[in-house]
């Protein structure tokens, strides 16, 4: 109770409601999140034909559609101090600001590969600051009973643009044949890599530049007394030592990161996962259109059941189960050589793993009073830094290229799936936040009711 006491240890005179400009707000948030996906993942499916058409080793691109997690891991403690010393609105508009110059310099690819590749690290130093900015944002201008829905399309928008982003240069490329353009020196592959930057520096000047006019961090008058001015948060200077003593903080952080980690990386790796057992690049870009539908239905009805119910723990435990389930059936799929099999796996994978919004608004009421900001930002990064670590080796043997590579990698990220579950199952349902809000609605409910006597 010390910890609602100092939350609640100022009076409140605010009146508390939702501002007329908050969708619009949204629209230009979920732009700035768009953007950055779309281009930093955009060469994951085509990362072989890259590698050959430029000449550079497939290792360099493999790292570079993983190294989201590291530039993650690196930046989200000077974006975290960045949003908490002068707002959220800082860090979106950075973000914005490095993808856009990424996407500008990603133009220059037949100039040199190397612009490409400077390109997409510069925008994905961005990526970060925009990610951990979601439920800060989401408090600044909703009720807390909205959260979990607006997070829920934060996650629909960052699960389908990903899918899209990989379903762009598959689009593009159709039925592009790398060994028969090697006799035209790769004219053809070249021309199709620079309609691929050309159309997302497209995208990227639509998606960033109207937030970089009008985004705001958050509006005149707060939507509930956890976001307003009045309510004590912890300084994020304490930030860390706070979640460090907080075990389930942590328990928390590291099941997202054992669960999530290995299905982002499969997306990602697919093309390399599943060309040994004969895939080419339309039926993997079939794979992935499967994924996309496959994690907007789960958004949908893991936030719905999360709205419903208001159990995060028992929603998160039945879909890291169900997601570890049907990860087991892929690897079985892949091994008896049945591709329909495969899809449907790989469908309910997606699906069951939709836990994004789940996780986020979660981990900030286990961890109130610190600020949804450091929040995130701090499960970025054990989240994130564990993913990189985790890849190297899944690389390495996807080098390999063979149907046994393939199944040791996917064994390896069951494993480390498995071992989530076992941590999210200790995992306390503590929600802190919603009881400060809970309490303080009470408290101006008897205040106004014995001003009425």
């Amino acid at each position: 109770m010390k910890l609602l006491d100092n939350a609640l240890d100022q009076d409140s005179t605010d009146v508390y409601y939702e501002s007329t400009s908050r969708y619009f707000q949204l629209t230009l948030f979920l732009g700035a999140l768009v953007s950055n996906i779309m281009f930093g993942f955009s060469l994951s499916p085509i990362t072989k034909e890259i590698s050959t058409i430029y000449g550079v080793s497939q290792t360099w691109l493999q790292l570079l559609s993983v190294s989201f997690t590291l530039f993650s891991a690196i930046m989200i403690i000077p974006g975290n101090i960045l949003s908490e010393k002068y707002g959220i609105q800082y860090n979106i508009k950075l973000g914005c600001l490095l993808t856009f110059i990424g996407s500008l310099m990603a133009l220059l690819v037949n100039y040199s590969f190397w612009w490409l590749y400077l390109g997409e690290l510069v925008s994905l130093v961005g990526f970060p600051f925009r990610l951990i900015s979601a439920s800060k944002f989401t408090a600044n201008w909703f009720y807390p009973k909205n959260r979990i829905i607006i997070m829920v399309i934060i996650a629909l928008l960052f699960n389908s643009s990903t899918g899209i982003s990989i379903k762009i240069p598959l689009f593009i490329f159709g039925d592009y044949d790398v060994e028969q353009d090697a006799f035209n020196n790769y004219s053809q592959g070249k021309t199709y890599v620079f309609q691929l930057m050309a159309f997302l520096s497209g995208i990227m000047f639509i998606t960033t530049v109207p937030t970089l006019f009008f985004f705001k961090a958050k509006p005149k008058h707060p939507p509930s007394y956890s976001a307003s001015e009045q309510c004590v948060r912890e300084n994020y200077t304490k930030a860390a030592k706070l979640l460090i003593k907080n075990s389930d903080y942590l328990k928390l952080a590291f099941a997202f990161s054992l669960i999530l980690g290995p299905v982002l990386l499969l997306t990602v790796q697919m093309e390399f996962v599943v060309k040994p057992f004969g895939y080419n690049l339309e039926s993997i870009s079939n794979v992935i259109l499967v994924g996309v539908i496959a994690g907007l239905i789960g958004d949908v009805v893991v936030g719905s059941f999360v709205k419903k119910l208001g159990r995060y723990k028992m929603v998160l435990q039945i879909c890291n189960a169900s997601t570890t389930f049907f990860y087991g059936f892929l690897i079985l799929s892949l091994v008896i050589k049945a591709h329909w099999l495969f899809y449907i796996c790989y469908f309910f994978v997606c699906l069951c793993s939709s836990i994004l919004a789940l996780t986020f608004e979660f981990s900030c009421e286990i961890s109130f009073p610190v600020s949804e900001t450091s929040t995130i930002a701090y499960l970025g990064l054990i989240g994130n830094g564990f993913n990189f670590l985790q890849a190297i080796p899944e690389i390495l043997i996807l080098q390999i290229g063979t149907e046994a590579s393939s199944i040791i990698t996917l064994i390896i990220m069951f494993g480390i799936g498995l071992f989530g579950n076992f941590i999210s199952y200790s995992i306390n349902e503590k929600l802190k936040r919603q009881q400060v809000d809970n309490l303080h609605d009470t408290r101006q409910n008897l205040e106004s009711q014995c001003d009425t006597d």
